[in-house]
């Protein structure tokens, strides 16, 4: 049997910068050290399309723009803030963070459009540690970038003590 050449040239971190998500750049670093790899790191922001736009008793489109502008700077905020996480946290690391970016949307879209933008030959994520009737009902994040990816998706779990 001939073993395919596995080559890994970029590599997307998809964090959320929780426990898990950090735990899992350790393995996105060795990662890119071991193959002499690119990494990205990716945070998406989700949409608020749950969220009501129109206060009641204020005219319309005076609350949209109050809504976009909330938004925005909900938006802005995450984003300087991940940049900030990423050069404190990530910068001893041994290995060079070629790009962060911060993105709005549905967090599985997002992850996969930017693998595929940025030509990623793999991505690590961090895994929650719930049931697996939770993950069933409610799906995740990291279950929809599983199924629908076309790279190879490292998965990595906190250890729980």
């Amino acid at each position: 049997m001939d073993l395919p050449v596995v080559k890994m040239d970029h590599i997307l971190y998809a964090t959320d910068n929780s426990k898990d998500a950090q735990h899992a750049f350790a393995y996105a670093a060795a990662l890119a050290r071991q193959f002499n790899a690119k990494l990205t790191l990716l945070h998406v922001v989700p949409e608020f399309k749950d969220m009501v736009a129109f206060d009641f008793g204020i005219e319309r489109s005076v609350a949209a723009q109050k809504w976009f502008s909330v938004n925005k700077d909900y938006y802005e905020e995450v984003k300087r803030q991940v940049e900030q996480i990423a050069q404190s946290k990530y910068e001893g690391a041994a290995v060079e963070v070629e790009d962060v970016i911060v993105e709005r949307g549905n967090p599985v879209k997002m992850i996969l459009q930017v693998a595929r933008n940025k030509e990623c030959d793999a991505i690590v994520m961090g895994a929650k540690g719930r049931g697996a009737l939770e993950d069933a009902m409610l799906g995740s994040t990291i279950n929809g970038v599983i199924r629908r990816s076309r790279i190879p998706v490292l998965a990595i779990r906190l250890k729980s003590n």
